[in-house]
């Protein structure tokens, strides 16, 4: 069988979630498709870091812009495959019959002040194109299904829910213990492991509830001036507000913000991290949930969307807009041993629930034309 893969988000240097997802879904697709004699065709913008085999064609397509809408569809044209898979959100106007697409989430919906104009627009045009003409649609979680059945309208039959897999950092003991004594970074910042902080790890944008966190945060301190808050990632929408209630709260010493983490210093920061707080307003899934189940970290998190589906009964759950709520809760995660072993230990068993292997094999049934 001849595969498309857009492959356009496949190994970004500074990953988000949909890059990482694109990454690992294709390669373990790949590993699965070598087994069946399959051919795979991935197109990219770049050419891909990928071993050169026999059964893997990289299609290389430059241009930037209209690149899914324009230059794919006449790829499509010129080249046919007997299924195009879309790991993000944006299936290309000409497509073969059998077209599968992953919507991670709807946020835009829900969070319209989060996004611009255009990004607004575009994301509930592209997401209306794709209920209409794909397939399959493949999503994350329940709560993305639901949200598809009750903003677009879509066929309950045309969605498949598959969890995203999750693999544990590969980074060595050795390697996060070289981190203090031999990073510029976490000289800079002054992040050393005799430190209390709670950790958050993400994109700094008003949609993650980091304004909340750092109010709540405030009112932590009261009974516990020896924490710091790192809010480690880029910046994004909404970031001077964050960096404004830093300000107006006089804590500009107590909450770091270092911007974009590399995978050893995440792994470092999460090796060593007291709390993870993770008080989104919408998510599609949640990687940095089961990223701190793997370092046996409690884990503080909204009730909203799919994030019970990924935390299950191994999270600290708080109503995100209820700033003495999430205070409470950090409080508690600190102070209370008991509970957060007990929390720690269900979040280490829940990982075997998410597979990359597994997520690959339901997505190649689902290209297949199985489900």
């Amino acid at each position: 069988m001849k595969i498309g893969i857009d492959a356009s988000r496949y190994g970004h240097e500074q990953s988000t979630g949909v890059e990482w997802y694109s990454f690992n879904i294709i390669n373990s697709l790949l590993d699965l498709a070598e087994k069946e004699n399959d051919e795979i065709f991935l197109y990219s913008k770049e050419k891909l870091p990928i071993a050169n085999k026999n059964f893997i064609h990289n299609v290389v397509i430059k241009s930037k812009r209209l690149w899914t809408l324009f230059w794919l569809s006449l790829e499509m044209m010129k080249k046919k495959v007997d299924v195009l898979f879309v790991p993000s959100h944006v299936l290309p106007l000409i497509r073969p019959k059998l077209s599968v697409i992953t919507i991670h989430d709807v946020a835009f919906r829900y969070l319209k002040n989060a996004y611009s104009s255009f990004q607004y627009n575009y994301l509930n045009w592209s997401t209306k194109y794709a209920v209409r003409h794909a397939s399959k649609i493949i999503v994350p979680s329940n709560a993305t299904k639901n949200d598809l059945i009750h903003f677009f309208k879509c066929l309950e039959e045309k969605i498949i829910v598959i969890p995203h897999g999750f693999s544990p950092s590969k980074i060595s003991y050795e390697v996060i213990e070289k981190q203090f004594s031999e990073s510029d970074f976490f000289k800079n910042f002054r992040i050393n492991k005799e430190m209390k902080f709670i950790l958050f790890v993400g994109r700094l944008e008003s949609k993650k509830n980091l304004e909340r966190l750092v109010q709540a945060f405030n009112k932590f301190l009261e009974q516990n001036g020896d924490f710091y808050l790192i809010l480690a990632g880029k910046r994004g929408v909404g970031f001077d507000k964050i960096l404004n209630i830093v300000k107006h709260l006089g804590i500009d010493d107590r909450v770091i913000m270092p911007g974009y983490v590399t995978e050893e210093e995440k792994a470092t920061l999460m090796k060593y991290c007291t709390v993870f707080a993770f008080p989104s307003l919408y998510e599609g899934f949640g990687f940095p949930i089961l990223e701190a189940f793997s370092y046996r970290k409690p884990v503080l998190t909204s009730r909203v969307s799919c994030l019970p589906e990924v935390g299950g009964d191994a999270c600290h759950y708080i109503d995100p807009y209820d700033v003495q709520i999430i205070a409470d809760g950090l409080d508690k995660l600190v102070n209370d041993k008991k509970y957060t072993d007990e929390l720690s230990e269900k979040g280490s068993a829940r990982l075997s629930l998410f597979s990359w292997k597994d997520c690959a094999k339901k997505t190649l049934d689902v290209l297949k034309g199985n489900v």
